[in-house]
């Protein structure tokens, strides 16, 4: 299962939308012109980057700055970032011109939700409908807040309803992306949100439904969840560290984590992201949550792993 790479027939206003693409690719690259793409990420004290040359492609070292503070502002984030990217051209030979930018906005500066809607209604119908849904997410999330969104369709069999996948965002965050860009004199191909990686990280991995990811950062642990018919996920703020002095601290979140899952009833989960580079946390998580699998990767450490599935999806367009 994928997500649809284009609305079939209908989209936001074009005042409303901004390209919040959800979509996997996974066609093979044919061509014989080297493709090199630069997926980077960024949270409330990191940023990391992963230039890629794809899987046959020239490989690269992945980057990463981690404040010592809890909280870095936005835009000295930004700038520490952009140098950290113009020295690429330097440091790994890569022609920024020539590559193809995609990053992911984090989970605490919008929403996903997911909507189903009978394949009964009409074309006019169905954009009614959806906009009215959104508009209403809207009012009651971003009260006070200029927002921009974007909406897809997932696949369905013929005989079930439409689903339909949104992601809102605050415009402030976006426009500060887009300046970003124009500074360094490239082209965002991408941007996305980071609830919707990790549902193309499950569809990419070919997750059996239901499934829910926790997927482990250095400022959070986020349990996304997609079943049939809804996506449901939680941010447990949490400062990554292997000091075994927080062992009472990841305990007592570990317990919230329990209570969340049960609570809601979750099944198939999967853990991911950085803890899998550290045996000993990996087995303790393990061992204190119902954990029915692993997602990792193999050629980078497994923090960049919504990092690589973004970048699968620029090499490949």
């Amino acid at each position: 299962m994928r997500l649809i790479d284009k609305l079939p027939f209908i989209k936001p206003s074009e005042d409303r939308y901004t390209l919040l693409p959800p979509s996997v690719l996974e066609l093979p690259f044919t061509g014989k012109k080297e493709k090199v793409a630069l997926s980077f990420s960024f949270g409330n004290n990191f940023y990391r980057g992963l230039p890629y040359g794809g899987k046959e492609g020239k490989k690269f070292s992945p980057f990463e700055k981690i404040y010592e503070t809890e909280e870095v502002d936005l835009d000295t984030l930004l700038i520490d970032l952009g140098q950290e990217i113009k020295k690429l051209e330097e440091q790994e030979g890569i022609n920024l011109k020539k590559t193809r930018f995609g990053t992911y906005i984090p989970t605490s500066y919008g929403i996903a939700r997911l909507y189903t809607f009978p394949k009964t209604l009409s074309k006019g119908e169905l954009r009614n409908t959806i906009d009215l849904y959104i508009q209403n997410e809207i009012a009651e999330v971003f009260s006070d807040k200029e927002v921009v969104y974007s909406y897809d369709f997932l696949e369905t069999k013929k005989d079930e309803p439409y689903k339909v996948l949104v992601a809102i965002v605050e415009r402030e965050i976006v426009q500060k992306l887009l300046a970003f860009a124009k500074g360094l004199e490239i082209t965002l191909d991408v941007i996305s949100y980071e609830p919707v990686c990790l549902l193309n990280l499950g569809f990419k991995e070919k997750l059996p439904v239901p499934f829910t990811i926790i997927y482990t950062d250095v400022n959070k642990i986020l349990i996304f969840s997609y079943q049939k018919d809804r996506i449901t996920y939680e941010v447990f703020p949490y400062l990554f560290s292997t000091d075994q002095n927080m062992e009472d601290v990841l305990n007592l979140l570990i317990w919230d984590i329990r209570n969340y899952i049960v609570l809601n009833d979750l099944t198939n989960l999967y853990l991911s992201g950085l803890v899998l580079e550290y045996e000993e946390l990996t087995e303790y998580f393990l061992e204190k949550l119902p954990i029915f699998g692993i997602v990792s990767i193999d050629d980078y450490p497994n923090r960049y792993i919504l990092n690589y599935t973004l970048a699968e999806r620029l090499i490949n367009v």
